[in-house]
């Protein structure tokens, strides 16, 4: 068998462009409004942390993302970036410090050939 693995790693920046991609194409699942700060408040299982304006309130109010949510969120932005990734793979997110890793891997069985 051969496994192949890849981490993907998204800064502060990339993460941010990925939340505002997720926030047009679906904007049923957050409140609309002005994009605030974006942290990581849990490692592992990994829970993001949105905060979001809305149009005329005077403080920010909260969002929390959870694990599959984040992980459907960075794969939609692997795709609009053109990052290849497989469709058939495992893939997991975890927490590195201020930066969300998505590892994928793709095992791929190999075929044995008869002597002859």
């Amino acid at each position: 068998m051969i496994v192949e693995n890849r981490r993907i790693t998204f800064s502060a920046a990339a993460l941010r462009e990925a939340v505002k991609l997720y926030r047009d194409l679906y904007p049923q699942k957050q409140p609309m409004g002005t994009l605030g700060r974006i942290w990581l408040r849990n490692q592992s299982p990994v829970l993001l942390e949105v905060s979001i304006q809305s149009a005329g309130a005077t403080q920010f109010r909260e969002v929390q993302m959870g694990e599959s949510e984040v992980g459907g969120m960075l794969i939609l932005y692997c795709r609009q970036m053109k990052i290849p990734l497989p469709r058939h793979c495992t893939k997991a997110i975890e927490g590195h410090g201020e930066n969300i890793v998505l590892t994928v891997a793709k095992s791929m069985p190999v075929e044995h050939r008869a002597a002859g």
